[in-house]
């Protein structure tokens, strides 16, 4: 069993100053300690297996050993960075800063770094934090967004913290890009459906006359819809997805659907008809509810010839409200297999197959519920989505 990273005695210390945690050891104490590691080659074989940056760290934060993806970015050797601490070798603005160097300055109160080490020998867990590292004049990147995992272990008698850093700049990057792009294509587009609505009202006619006018609106009602879905789709992989707990009339919600999609290109010489729908109200987040079975239904609605009919519907069953979404055709038994794989698709084409992986993903991490599917003859393809009947119980609005 491991024990607790406790602090190293006065006798193994070149000095301890008041900040803790900071103090280092002597000289021969990180020999004995990079000794204990090397003898131990599974232990560097797997560091070196792994391609994020990993250190092993003594209890004063001091580098023992380091795998050779960090040996190959900082383009040193073992020896040159033995003894120093993830800051000061990473090249942080404020690894100085403190009385005793990395984890000792002002700055490294809030730094997710220092953080999870120091939280990790003290739960005797494994700890996960983010940090922003601002580097100093010598790099020209500016600054490092790292998400770093600590976890303890012990080698012989020794004490020791593997750290695992990995690089997350480009992805905090891509989502602030994503965010400021979201939101002005939102805002463009809801401008274009305000001046829609306005050039109806300055043709002096409603919008509802308008054939034209009243296509080209459902038309930006489709385009935002279809950009909501893909941010919301972006942060639930993300797992920053707000779920917003709603009471929703069931039949409203499939009527609401129904409505919608008849005006939808992929229902074009098709039938979408109701099935029987039970009349309760279910607690759940009505947009994700409505993207879960918005992509069932237009998948169902592109599975099924032109003349076609897909059915949706509605039904209490064993505890649970179970919606379902049929169409009449079977798919190959090795598309069954793969179905609710990210990005695969029917139609072999690069970028799709993102509407069942949705399923899912918003179904069951979000939602709390089960997706699954039939397809078999004579009964055609199925899809169900079922929320716990006891979610809905709770909120009924009777």
């Amino acid at each position: 069993m491991s024990r607790e990273l406790a602090a190293p005695s006065d006798g193994d210390l070149l000095r301890m100053d008041a900040l803790a945690p900071s103090g280092r050891v002597l000289c021969d104490v990180l020999e004995r300690q990079r000794a204990a590691v090397r003898q131990t080659p599974l232990l560097q074989a797997i560091l070196d297996a792994m391609s994020e940056m990993v250190l092993v760290l003594n209890p004063c934060r001091q580098v023992v050993a380091a795998n050779r993806r960090v040996l190959e970015l900082l383009e040193k050797v073992s020896s040159q960075i033995a003894g120093r601490r993830p800051g000061e070798i990473v090249g942080c603005a404020h690894a100085a800063d403190g009385p005793d160097g990395c984890g000792t300055g002002v700055h490294c109160v809030t730094c997710g770094a220092v953080q999870a080490i120091v939280q990790s020998a003290q739960t005797q867990r494994q700890v996960t934090r983010e940090c922003r590292i601002a580097l100093d004049e010598s790099s020209s990147s500016g600054a490092l967004d790292l998400r770093v995992t600590a976890t303890p272990v012990q080698i012989g008698e020794e004490p020791f913290i593997i750290c695992a850093i990995r690089d997350i700049s480009d992805q905090k990057r891509i989502a602030v890009l994503s965010r400021m792009f979201f939101h002005d294509v939102l805002n463009t587009t809801g401008a274009m459906r305000g001046y829609v609505s306005a050039l109806a009202d300055e043709l002096g006619g409603k919008l509802e006359d308008d054939e034209p006018l009243k296509a080209l609106a459902r038309l930006a009602e489709q385009l935002i819809e279809d950009i909501q879905s893909q941010r919301d789709l972006m942060a639930a992989e993300s797992g920053d997805l707000v779920v917003q707990w709603r009471p929703v009339r069931v039949a409203s919600c499939l009527a609401e659907l129904r409505t919608w999609f008849q005006s939808h290109p992929s229902a074009e010489q098709r039938v979408l008809r109701l099935d029987e729908v039970c009349d309760t109200t279910l607690m759940t987040d009505p947009r994700l509810l409505s993207r879960v079975l918005a992509n069932m239904i237009k998948n169902a609605l592109e599975a099924t010839p032109p003349g076609g009919e897909v059915s949706i519907g509605c039904v209490e069953r064993e505890g649970d409200v179970v919606f379902h979404v049929r169409n009449p055709g079977v798919m190959p038994k090795e598309v069954q297999l793969q179905i609710f794989h990210r990005s695969f698709s029917t139609k072999g084409q690069p970028g799709r197959g993102i509407g069942t992986h949705s399923m899912r993903l918003l179904g069951e991490r979000y939602l709390g519920g089960r997706v699954a599917f039939s397809s078999r003859e004579p009964e055609g393809t199925i899809f169900t989505l079922a929320l716990p009947k006891a979610t809905h119980q709770r909120c009924n609005l009777g």
